[in-house]
């Protein structure tokens, strides 16, 4: 009796172990399955050799990724750790470590090193009750970045990029919250074609080094879409600042321009109906406001020494030909108020180059087709409409 207990104990442990292994390998194939679905709707083919589970992480074989219609890139077994869920409620991943790359082509090596995506969601088909962020795609995450990516060229470094993230927040109130970080970047034309040393030698930038980053915010209830601020800094060079705000960008905007897009991949013959249709969706929106600024660090003097040196001409003469041309070049557009404005901030700026700044600031958020009307009927009208202001040297801005 004992032994007949036994045995069939072992049996029965046999049997819930053969099927708590078939029940972890059948999660990891429907999590690898969802995987390829959910990046097909971004034209992202995956594909892998085989899934399987280690305790809560999910590995897949053999994975290749690359835009639709590319050739796939290698990128051997990727591990998702913390895997939960499934494909009805949807699946989240703490963390996906994305192996080094190391590639040399021609005369061409490239490395990218501590990549990683974290806090991904494959969200399931029925999105209804979830933030308004997550109903318009089947993917998002909170985290992504990586370490460095280094570019040579004949064993010479030509580009250093280091320090890149991305970061989203879905705040309490359903906003959501994007930082990025494009990292600093450092890059050397010593070894580029004759032309390029040539020019970048008389600028004196031999070498450039900077960064890029900014933030932006969206708030689904109101649509409103604002970038505070982007900025490109580049040392000895300057920085190029960007910001505006727009309204009318809510769900189901971007839920019907999604609709469009893929209408006009199913039928390129039918452009012309969805560009109509496209039109009749930009009349939703609205500019609230915008300011692009650039404040000079020597790049403006750089380049009146280079293009005076090329025109046989001094400095001071090349600026006193700009001066005139910008009249000449805004009296077609029948403003005389604009026109004095303009030409003012380019003169004060090219004789004391501190900062120039093309702002538009209006009471109320001008709508876009009442922008494009003006733009192609009354153009002389549109300083007016977007309240638009050039000015030069602002303190503010220095």
């Amino acid at each position: 009796m004992f032994a007949k207990t036994s045995v069939s104990l072992t049996t029965t442990a046999a049997a819930l172990l053969f099927c708590s292994a078939s029940a972890l390998a059948a999660d990891a194939n429907a999590f690898g399955e969802r995987l390829k679905a959910v990046a097909a709707t971004q034209n992202m083919m995956i594909a892998y050799d085989s899934a399987a589970s280690e305790g809560d992480n999910v590995v897949l074989k053999g994975m290749t990724a690359a835009p639709k219609g590319e050739e796939p890139a290698k990128l051997g077994d990727v591990t998702f750790e913390s895997v939960s869920g499934s494909t009805e409620e949807g699946w989240k991943v703490a963390r996906i470590p994305i192996a080094d790359v190391d590639v040399t082509k021609d005369d061409t090596h490239t490395t990218v090193t501590g990549m990683s995506v974290e806090g991904v969601e494959l969200l399931p088909a029925d999105r209804s009750k979830l933030p308004a962020v997550k109903q318009l795609s089947e993917f998002y995450f909170q985290k992504a970045g990586l370490d460095k990516m280094t570019v040579e060229e004949k064993g010479a470094k030509v580009f250093d990029l280091s320090g890149v993230s991305i970061e989203n927040t879905i705040n309490d109130d359903d906003t959501l919250s994007s930082d990025f970080n494009f990292g600093t970047f450092d890059a050397d034309f010593s070894t580029a074609d004759p032309e390029t040393v040539q020019t970048m030698g008389d600028l004196g930038y031999t070498k450039m080094n900077g960064s890029v980053e900014g933030s932006a915010s969206w708030d689904p209830k109101t649509g409103t879409l604002t970038l505070d601020p982007f900025d490109v800094n580049v040392q000895n060079a300057g920085n190029l600042s960007f910001t505006y705000e727009m309204a009318g960008y809510t769900p189901a905007f971007i839920q019907s321009m999604q609709q469009i897009s893929q209408q006009m991949q199913q039928n390129p013959d039918g452009n012309q109906n969805a560009g109509m249709a496209m039109m009749g969706l930009l009349s939703q929106l609205s500019l609230g406001s915008a300011d692009i600024t650039f404040t000079d660090d020597s790049l403006t003097k750089k380049l009146l020494d280079y293009y005076a040196k090329k025109q046989g001409t001094t400095p001071d003469q090349l600026v006193q030909q700009l001066e005139s041309m910008v009249p000449a070049a805004l009296a077609q557009l029948n403003n005389p108020d604009f026109q004095k404005q303009v030409s003012e901030a380019v003169s004060t700026y090219l004789k004391d180059p501190k900062s120039l700044s093309i702002s538009i600031d209006p009471e109320n958020p001008v709508p876009a087709m009442q922008i494009m009307g003006a733009a192609m009927g009354a153009p002389q009208t549109l300083p007016q409409v977007l309240s638009l202001q050039v000015t030069a040297n602002d303190a503010t801005n220095e």
